[in-house]
């Protein structure tokens, strides 16, 4: 018997806001976040919300993410991902991160355009 794949398509207007420690800094004990970081975060776990109201998906998935640049500078994808996995955490898409067994990023470059989309399934655990 195999088990049917699930598929989620979720599309943010923007890019993650990259995320490493730099950006959060520790005040009296306290994660601080600057407003850039806690914006973007609002907005796309907004939107998410907007298009995935189901439970958090179970066991291990498989994401391709596709980052639309408006232009060629250089970017942290890794620090942006971390950012994209955290907002899917927040907004209850999955449990946790570590559920994540295959990823495969794209940039495109688009000139003047930018967003974000993420394809997610749930994969066959083969044991």
């Amino acid at each position: 018997m195999s088990e049917e794949k699930k598929i989620i398509e979720l599309h943010l207007s923007s890019l993650p806001v990259p995320k490493s420690n730099r950006y959060i800094r520790k005040k009296g004990g306290k994660v601080f976040k600057p407003p850039r970081i806690r914006n973007w975060e609002a907005r796309a776990i907004w939107e998410i919300k907007q298009q995935y109201n189901g439970n958090p998906l179970e066991g291990q998935l498989s994401m391709e993410v596709i980052l639309v640049l408006p232009n060629r500078r250089k970017r942290d994808i890794d620090n942006m991902l971390k950012s994209l996995w955290d907002v899917l955490e927040k907004a209850k898409v999955i449990r946790n991160d570590n559920q994540i067994y295959e990823i495969r990023t794209v940039k495109k470059i688009e000139k003047g355009m930018q967003k974000t989309i993420v394809f997610i399934k749930t994969m066959h655990n083969s044991h």
